[in-house]
């Protein structure tokens, strides 16, 4: 039999009840009979197919109980090596697993609706209640939900939902129907219930909810019209079910209602339903003088709609509401309300991967990621490459940050069964997101998209979302003639050109490097990097020095002294298993923070670049050998610095490289105070200083918790910084050391990482990195006080206690919601104090080629077509060899001078073009390098090229006009110094 819940108090539950059977919105006012309940604690778990788990009477008394988020990923994830070559860590446990959970609802809710809304189940989801197969979801990233009315029973009677979760998957991303998208090549594979449940109690005539899938109802769709700084028209549309078995009259009332909680406009409409009968009212009012959505000042609105039976509010329903115009302009960028705004940013993994938590995060961890993201300036994300959660749009409002938001998708053009789920995807994504106004934009997908595919997209857009004015686009776009017809926005990829200049320009994924944050530079020590013997095989071997220092040439060179460009996404913000490049790391290390969200110097880098206020950063630290003598890199957004050493002037700059990097050669280290000062038109705006600490002294231990304390809810997660300092509280930048813990109390340990290290993670035991790391432990259901107590040879040992705080949960349910930091508005952020001053750059028309069509090129450097080769043309852009003896047949073909530099950069997609013509392409292609896998489709001449000692042999292949060309980098495998990158001629056929 199975282990049913006791009967319960039942004067303990009448209480219970009566606190929430008058519900109010978050501003206060009265939703009627509405009642939300946070489904997530005390769920059965068991990571094994259980059979007919569905069964009411199953018996789960031996499995775990858990809270979700949960993942059953969390203690096989950070753990492995990067393979490199863009995979993915693979080696995670995959299969059936089984959720159950047992819940009652009082009496007095019968007779009402009753619905469960999961914000997504990886990968596949089979939901039951009460035995009942109520259907399943495919998507791993959506939200669904099903109606349980039916099926449930009250009062003392229990109710058993049952959850079977697969995350299961094909063994190549590209071969993985029908879910191409659901690959640790995208998204690190972690399966189970990985974000929050909600149970929706509501009269029968209610306003219905935006999902879709299933349930095939929309909710509420609101939006403005005609906004000026002196008004906005705006119209509120709700479809409302009648499910009672007689005739409503129903007077529908929407209320706007300002973040102070002052109701600004009212409107009414009325209407008879008919029983069992689908209505959509819809009304319009206008807000006089708004305050305005914006990414500096994201003021938002609440429409609350409310249902009046017999002058009675029965039902109501709470939509988010931001008032703003916009535009992106193909000549001058993006603009938010009349004002000129470039959109600094990052993509970010719809997973969010956490070391040590896999995907399965409380939800003001996500928003603990925003806060950094908004502290560095950022106003822009890009989910890659499906849709990011529920509360991530609700962070995106209230931070400010123009969102690009996509449905699910992998990387290819998809048709039959996958097509199928991912428009039906793209349907439900619009559904559930389109009263955000942080979302400016739908994509498409992360390839681009036949014509009827596109056709489908925009149909979606049409019916769904037809007055929100968002743009569609699809990344990698210009692989397909046909997409010019369609798209409305060019998403580009590494931002070297545009390749629709008619079109305005966003791009997705720029700066693609990869550096640890344990490793500081060259003259530091090494911590396994410079001298790991898997070092040859990374794409990218940089210091958190250099990669800080990159930020700066990637972003002001690719788009942020184009003024025509409207500003993109860092790829990408947090480190995670996902598609690393480098051998040396347990991550794909392009992170601004590791995988624990501690920051490397390029997140203060892209800080000191991109907020408004006067900022300055000296990269790295002040603790080196004695006779040391290095450049010192300092970033600012202001014109002028000067460099200080315990006092003295040691340098001033007033020209900086890629507008912000300020460079001071060959400083030779003392130990002491190194200061730099950032100047505006000669007046001092902002300092810092870093100082020598001294020998490890002691260990610093730092809690960090959500808003209202640590939960004992089951799920919540509490974090420990641990630091190694010195005898004045400086942390010791070097120190990498071993800490070992203790922990008593009711909690779950959990642990952290070390970068560049298999079997880190869940350890007791962690070293510090660069002086700090990060551990978290997640709560019981029992609240009580945890002990943890950090030990290091040679030092005192240090202690800190937290305490998890009761959570009411009655029968399986309460109604505390997850805790979020609250918006805290304040003034509009300044101006930017100073702007570095911007060339005036149009597209470059050199680019433009009759057979290298749409041509585009992702590696670290630029590309670029030349025509006409023959004796003497340079053949790399970045080497003076040039064509001396080539075969008559390419005597003034034209060509692309590709970056030697590249020879090692590896990509899928690293050049790409479509022809133009009828035309024949060569490939010459080093020997010394294993030949890639695209050349497979091009026939080997037999001839060779000789370019400055190196011997190039020849390919070639024969393509119509309009085919789409695609080539990966250079070599999947090791590459030698000697190697040179190979070049590309055509002719027209």
């Amino acid at each position: 039999m199975s282990s049913l819940l006791p009967v319960p108090n039942k004067a303990l539950l009448a209480v219970a009840m009566a606190s929430i059977a008058f519900s109010l919105s978050a501003s206060g006012q009265d939703l009627g009979e509405r009642v939300k309940y946070n489904f997530n604690p005390e769920w059965k778990f068991i990571k094994a197919d259980a059979g007919e788990a569905q069964q009411v009477n199953f018996d789960d008394s031996r499995w775990s109980t858990v809270s979700v988020p949960h993942t059953f990923n969390d203690i096989d994830t950070f753990d492995d090596m990067s393979e490199g070559r863009h995979n993915g860590e693979s080696n995670q446990w995959r299969g059936t697993v089984w959720y159950r959970k047992h819940f009652r609802l009082p009496k007095s809710d019968e007779g009402k609706a009753v619905f469960i809304e999961f914000e997504s189940v990886r990968q596949v989801a089979d939901v039951y209640i009460n035995g009942v197969h109520l259907g399943q979801n495919r998507t791993g990233f959506l939200p669904f939900g099903y109606e349980l009315t039916e099926y449930l029973n009250y009062g003392d009677e229990s109710n058993v939902i049952a959850v079977k979760a697969n995350n299961d998957r094909g063994d190549h991303f590209r071969k993985n129907d029908p879910l191409v998208w659901h690959h640790e090549h995208w998204h690190p594979n972690h399966g189970g219930i990985y974000r929050n449940v909600f149970l929706h109690v509501m009269d029968p005539l209610h306003i219905t909810l935006p999902l879709y899938d299933n349930l095939e109802t929309v909710g509420t769709y609101v939006f403005t019209e005609n906004v000026s700084e002196t008004s906005a028209d705006v119209t509120v549309e709700a479809e409302v079910m009648n499910n009672h078995g007689k005739k409503q009259s129903v007077t529908f009332i929407a209320e706007i209602i300002d973040a102070d909680g002052n109701v600004v406009e009212t409107v009414t409409d009325q209407k008879k339903l008919a029983a069992k009968a689908k209505h959509t009212f819809s009304v319009s009012g206008s807000v006089a003088n708004p305050k305005r959505w914006y990414p500096r000042h994201p003021y938002l609105y609440k429409v609350v709609t409310q249902l009046k039976v017999d002058n009675q509010i029965v039902d109501g329903y709470e939509t988010p509401l931001g008032i703003r115009s916009f535009e992106f302009n193909n000549e001058t960028g993006f603009w938010i309300n009349g004002e000129s705004d470039k959109l600094t940013g990052w993509g970010q993994k719809p997973t969010n991967s956490w070391a040590g938590l896999g995907a399965a995060l409380p939800d003001w961890l996500r928003d603990f990621t925003f806060r950094l993201m908004d502290e560095a300036g950022g106003n822009f994300i890009r989910w890659g490459h499906c849709a990011g959660s529920p509360a991530e749009a609700h962070m995106a409002d209230k931070y400010g940050f123009v969102t690009l938001m996509p449905g699910i998708s992998g990387e290819s053009q998809d048709d039959g069964e996958t097509w199928d789920i991912r428009i039906a995807g793209f349907r439900d994504t619009v559904i559930y997101y389109r009263n955000h106004p942080s979302i400016f934009i739908w994509e498409g997908g992360n390839w681009a998209e036949s014509a009827s595919n596109y056709q489908d997209i925009l149909d979606v857009i049409a019916k769904y979302d037809p007055n929100g004015k968002r743009l569609m686009g699809n990344r990698r776009a210009d692989v397909k003639l046909e997409s010019e017809d369609y798209v409305t926005i060019e998403i580009g990829t590494e931002g070297w050109e545009r390749e629709y200049p008619h079109l305005p320009l966003i791009e997705s994924e720029y700066c693609r490097d990869e550096a640890p944050r344990r490793v500081w530079d060259p003259y530091s020590p090494d911590n396994d990097f410079f001298n790991n013997p898997n070092l040859k095989r990374n794409v990218y071997k940089f210091a958190s020095e250099q990669f800080a220092v990159r930020q700066a040439d990637h972003w002001w060179n690719k788009m942020g002294k184009k003024t025509f460009h409207s500003g993109g996404a860092n790829w990408i913000f947090s480190d995670g298993p996902h598609g690393g490049r480098n051998p040396t790391e347990n991550t794909r290390a392009s992170g601004e923070v590791d995988a624990v969200r501690l920051p490397k110097e390029a997140f203060y880098a892209l800080k000191s670049m991109w907020r408004p206020e006067p900022q300055v950063h000296i990269v790295g630290h002040w603790n080196y050998d004695q006779d040391t003598v290095k450049d010192i890199y300092v970033i600012s957004n202001c014109p002028s610095v000067k460099l200080y050493l315990n006092g003295e002037v040691i340098g001033s700059n007033d020209t900086p490289e890629n507008a912000y990097v300020f460079q001071f050669t060959d400083i030779a280290w003392k130990p002491g105070t190194l200061k730099a000062e950032a100047f505006i038109d000669g007046n001092l705006r902002a300092s810092q200083s870093k100082e020598t600490a001294g020998a490890p002294a002691a260990l610093r231990l730092t809690s960090i918790t959500g808003p209202n304390g640590w939960r004992a809810d089951g799920s919540d997660v509490a974090l420990i910084d641990f630091e190694v300092i010195d005898s004045e509280g400086r942390r010791c930048p070097l120190d990498q050391s071993k800490v070992d813990f203790a922990v008593k109390g009711p909690g779950i340990w959990r642990g952290g990482y070390n970068s560049g290290k298999v079997n880190s993670t869940n350890n007791l035991f962690l070293e510090t990195e660069a002086g700090i790391n990060r551990v978290s432990i997640r709560s019981l259901l029992k609240p009580g006080t945890v002990t943890v107590t950090a030990s290091r040879e040679g030092l005192p040992d240090a202690t800190i206690e937290i305490t998890s705080h009761p959570v009411e949960i009655v029968d399986g349910l309460t109604t505390e919601m997850p805790q979020v930091y609250p918006q805290n508005l304040g003034d509009p952020e300044p101006l930017p104090a100073y702007t570095p001053p911007m060339p005036d750059l149009a597209p470059n028309t050199e680019m433009t080629s009759e057979l290298f069509a749409q041509f585009s090129y992702t590696g670290d450097h630029e590309a670029i077509l030349r025509t006409n080769a023959y004796w003497g043309k340079k053949a790399w852009t970045d080497l003076e060899y040039n064509y001396t003896r080539i075969p008559f047949y390419l005597h003034g073909a034209e060509y692309i001078r590709t970056p030697n530099a590249d020879r090692g950069y590896w990509a899928r997609d690293l050049l790409q073009f479509i022809a133009g013509k009828d035309m024949i392409i060569w490939v010459g292609h080093d020997d010394l390098v294993e030949r890639p896998e695209f050349l497979s489709d091009y026939q080997d001449t037999g001839d060779d090229i000789d370019l400055g000692g190196s011997t190039l042999s020849l390919f070639k292949r024969e393509v119509k006009a309009g085919e789409s060309i695609i080539m990966a980098g250079n070599s999947d495998s090791d590459i030698s110094d000697e190697a040179r990158m190979y070049v590309v001629l055509a002719k027209e056929r």
